[in-house]
C-alpha cells in the first residue's frame, strides 16, 4: 500500500492528515497496513465511509485523556462513528484491515465497536503487531504474504473470542456454525484434524459427526472445501503468483501438491495449472 493510501485511509476515516495522526511509520502487508502514531491531538473521531471501508484494531500505550489507563485495544469496524481519546503521551499501533478480507471469515455477523480484553490471544495479537510495527527490515512477497494471513486471522481469532462470550446473551449458535468459525481460524494449518476440532469445541467426535450429518455432508469435507476455498482464491489472484502451486497447498493448509489437486478434484474443479490465469 502506497503512502497516498495511507494519506486516504487517515483523512477518510479520522478526517485527519497525516500530521495531524501523529503518524510515525506505516507498513504494507498486501491490503493490510500498520501504522504507529503518536496523537497530536487528544482525542479521534472515526467516521463512517461507504467507499474503500476498513476495520482498525487500535493498540495503546499510556493514559487517557483522564488520566485513566487506555483498554489494551480497541476494534473499531468501517460503518460506526466513534469517539477515541488519547493522551499526548500515547503510542497508538493501528491495524487496518479491508471489510472485504473481514467478510472473508465472518461473513454476515454484525460488526460494532468492541474493546478487546487481555486475553491471551490479544496479548500475542498485540506483541506480534508491535513487533512487525518497528522491524524496518525489507520482508520477501512471500513473507509479506504470510504476514497478512495471520494478521487477519488474528484479528478474526479476537473478534471470535467476543462472539463467543457474547453466545449465553444470545442463544448458543448451533454446533456446525461454531465448528466452521473454528476451521475457519485453523484451515490454513495442516496438521490440525477433525479429532482437534472436536477437542476445541468440547464435544465428542461422534457428537460432531452427527451435527454435520444434519447437513448433509461430514466435517472432514467441509473443512476440505474451506481450504480448497482458500487455495483457490490465491491461484486465481495474479498478486500470487510468486507461489508455486507446493507454496500455495502449504498456505492453504495441505501437506502437498498432490493433496491439493486431489482436493479440487473432489470438489468438482480443474488442476491447480488450469485455475491459475495464464501468464
Amino acid at each position: 500500500m502506497s503512502s497516498l493510501s495511507t494519506t486516504r485511509l487517515l483523512e477518510t476515516h479520522l478526517g485527519l492528515s497525516s500530521h495531524h495522526s501523529g503518524l510515525v511509520s506505516a507498513r504494507a502487508f498486501r491490503s493490510i497496513l500498520v501504522t504507529v502514531h503518536r496523537p497530536q491531538q487528544q482525542h479521534w473521531t472515526w467516521r463512517e465511509v461507504a467507499d474503500e471501508p476498513h476495520a482498525a484494531v487500535l493498540f495503546a500505550t499510556g493514559e487517557g485523556a483522564d488520566g485513566t489507563p487506555l483498554p489494551v485495544a480497541r476494534f473499531v469496524p468501517p460503518h460506526a462513528v466513534e469517539s477515541i481519546e488519547w493522551s499526548r503521551s500515547s503510542e497508538v499501533i493501528a491495524v487496518w484491515v479491508p471489510l472485504e478480507t473481514l467478510r472473508e471469515l465472518i461473513h454476515d455477523a454484525p460488526l460494532r465497536p468492541l474493546t478487546l480484553h487481555p486475553t491471551p490471544m490479544v496479548q500475542a495479537f498485540r506483541a506480534f503487531t508491535l513487533a512487525i510495527a518497528r522491524n524496518t527490515e525489507d520482508s520477501t512477497s512471500i513473507s509479506r504474504y504470510a504476514i497478512e494471513r495471520l494478521l487477519a486471522e488474528m484479528v478474526f481469532g479476537a473478534l471470535l473470542e467476543v462472539f463467543a462470550g457474547d453466545l449465553p446473551e444470545r442463544g448458543q449458535a448451533p454446533l456446525a456454525e461454531r465448528a466452521r468459525s473454528t476451521m475457519l481460524l485453523h484451515r490454513e494449518d495442516p496438521q490440525f484434524t477433525i479429532a482437534e476440532l472436536a477437542s476445541e469445541l468440547h464435544v465428542s467426535l461422534r457428537h460432531l459427526q452427527r451435527a454435520f450429518a444434519k447437513l448433509g455432508t461430514t466435517p472432514g469435507d467441509a473443512l476440505r472445501r474451506l481450504r480448497v476455498e482458500l487455495a483457490e482464491s490465491l491461484l486465481r489472484n495474479p498478486d500470487y503468483e510468486v507461489l508455486t502451486i507446493e507454496e500455495i497447498a502449504a498456505h492453504s493448509g495441505f501437506t502437498s501438491g498432490l493433496q491439493l489437486r486431489r482436493a479440487l478434484r473432489a470438489e468438482g474443479l480443474p488442476s491447480p495449472t488450469r485455475i491459475r490465469p495464464s501468464r
